[in-house]
C-alpha cells in the first residue's frame, strides 16, 4: 500500500468487560466518532516488533515527542486525537494517522522496517504501517478487511484488531468518495479517532523508547546580526535532519529550512536575510536525531552481496577503491568507490575497472546484514535487489 503524501505522560486505562486481559500483552482501545461510532481493541505485537509499537504507544499516549509541521513546534501531546480515517476502500482497508487529514504528513521524521516472519497480512483486522517506500514509517497505519499477502515484508504488521470488529467493518462499509474522487477514496462523513487508551500487563515494563528509534530535538539556534547579513547559527550535528520555521507575529508560522547532515556536521550557519523583515520576526529549528539509527562505518569493511550481483566488494582504509569479487571468479580493481552513511539506508557506489558501475541503497536489517537495492550498468542487468553482509 502506498502512503499518499507523508505534557500528558499518563496512560489511560480502560477495562472492557468484553475484552478480558491476557497475561504478557498490551492493548490499544480506539475510540471513534464522526460517520461511525463505537471502540474496537488492537492487541499489539510488542514482543515481535518493538519498535513499532513503542513508535506507536509514543504517540498514542504523548509521551513521544512529534513535529507539528504547521508551527514547527515539537509537542508532547496525544497525536492521534482527532485525526480522520482518510483513506478507506471497501473490501481492502482503513488508512489513518495523517494530522493532516490527506496522508501526506507524519511526525516529522520516519523510522526503519521491522518484520517478523509470523506477522503477515493474512486475514482482515491486521494493523500495519502504511509508508512511501523501504524504511520511511511515521504515524500512519492501515487496518485489512481482507487477506492481502502481497503487502507481507513490505508494510510492518504490528497488532491485531480483537475485539470491537463491527466497528472496523462499519467503517469500511461507509461511504466514500470512490478511487475516482478527490482526494480519492476519502469517507463523505469524517470519522475520527476520538483518543486511544492503552492497557496490559506489560504496559508499565515495555521499553516506550528504544535508541534506535529518531528523537525530536531543539536545536538551540542563536539569531546574528551583522550591518549586512542575518544569520541563524546552531548546535549543527552530524546525522540530523534540521527543520526551520519563520513568523513575522508568533501566530502564522512557514518553513524556511530543511536540510539532512550524514557523516561531516554542516559548517555554515543559515542565512535568513531574505526572510528578516519589518520590525520584527521570529525563528524555530528543530532538530531530528539519527544519530542512534545509522550504520557504523565500513571503512576497510567487506560487503557480500548476494544474487543477482553475487560479488564482493572490499574497500580500502580511504573508501576510494579496493577490489570486487564474483562469486567464484577473479577479483577486479575497482576505479573508485564511495560510501554515504544516512539512516537506514546508507548508499555504496562502486566503479568497476571495465568502467561498470552499481549504486546500491543497503537496507539493514542487523548491524551486518541486510537487504540492497539499485542499478547497476553491469552486463546483463539493470533495476537490482538482493541480500548483502557486511563484516571487518
Amino acid at each position: 500500500m502506498r502512503l499518499s503524501r507523508l505534557f500528558s505522560f499518563g496512560l489511560l486505562v480502560l477495562a472492557l468487560p468484553w475484552m478480558p486481559e491476557v497475561a504478557g500483552q498490551i492493548y490499544a482501545d480506539v475510540q471513534v466518532s464522526g460517520g461511525v461510532t463505537g471502540t474496537f481493541t488492537i492487541t499489539l505485537e510488542h514482543r515481535k516488533v518493538p519498535g513499532t509499537v513503542a513508535n506507536f504507544i509514543g504517540l498514542a499516549s504523548g509521551q513521544r515527542g512529534w513535529l507539528d509541521l504547521t508551527t514547527g513546534l515539537i509537542r508532547y501531546t496525544p497525536f492521534y486525537d482527532g485525526i480522520v480515517f482518510h483513506r478507506v476502500i471497501s473490501g481492502f482497508m482503513n488508512q489513518t494517522g495523517s494530522r493532516a487529514g490527506d496522508g501526506s504528513d507524519g511526525p516529522g521524521y520516519t523510522f526503519r522496517d521491522e518484520f517478523d516472519a509470523t506477522l503477515r497480512h493474512d486475514a482482515a483486522y491486521v494493523v500495519s504501517m502504511a509508508n512511501s517506500g523501504k524504511q520511511t514509517n511515521g504515524s500512519q497505519f492501515f487496518i485489512t478487511a481482507k487477506p492481502t499477502a502481497w503487502l507481507d515484508d513490505v508494510h510492518t504488521v504490528f497488532g491485531h484488531v480483537t475485539a470491537g470488529t463491527a466497528v472496523v467493518d462499519r467503517i469500511n462499509a461507509t461511504p466514500t468518495t470512490g478511487s475516482t474522487g478527490s482526494p480519492a477514496d476519502r469517507p463523505l462523513t469524517p470519522i475520527r479517532i476520538a483518543a486511544i487508551s492503552l492497557r496490559g500487563p506489560s504496559l508499565a515494563t515495555f521499553d516506550h523508547d528504544p535508541a534506535w528509534l529518531p528523537k525530536l530535538r531543539n536545536a538551540e539556534p542563536l539569531l546574528q546580526k551583522s550591518a549586512t547579513a542575518v544569520t541563524l547559527d546552531y548546535e549543527r550535528l552530524p546525522f540530523s535532519d534540521y527543520r526551520g520555521y519563520h513568523s513575522s507575529d508568533l501566530t502564522t508560522w512557514a518553513s524556511f529550512f530543511s536540510a539532512y547532515f550524514a557523516d561531516a556536521a554542516p559548517v555554515a550557519v543559515i542565512n535568513v536575510t531574505s526572510t528578516a523583515v519589518g520590525a520584527t520576526h521570529f525563528y524555530r529549528l528543530a532538530r531530528l536525531d539519527y544519530s542512534t539509527c545509522a550504520l557504523p562505518d565500513i571503512v576497510g569493511n567487506t560487503f557480500h552481496l548476494g544474487a543477482p550481483l553475487n560479488g564482493t566488494v572490499a574497500l580500502n582504509a580511504t573508501r576510494t577503491g579496493g577490489s570486487w569479487t564474483v562469486d567464484g571468479g577473479t577479483a577486479a580493481a575497482l576505479l573508485t568507490a564511495s560510501y554515504t552513511r544516512q539512516p537506514y539506508a546508507p548508499r555504496l557506489y562502486v566503479v568497476l575497472g571495465s568502467g561498470s558501475y552499481y549504486l546500491l541503497s543497503l537496507h539493514r536489517s542487523t548491524a551486518t546484514a541486510g537487504a540492497y537495492v539499485g542499478r547497476t550498468t553491469v552486463s546483463g542487468l539493470a533495476n537490482v535487489s538482493g541480500s548483502y553482509t557486511v563484516a571487518p
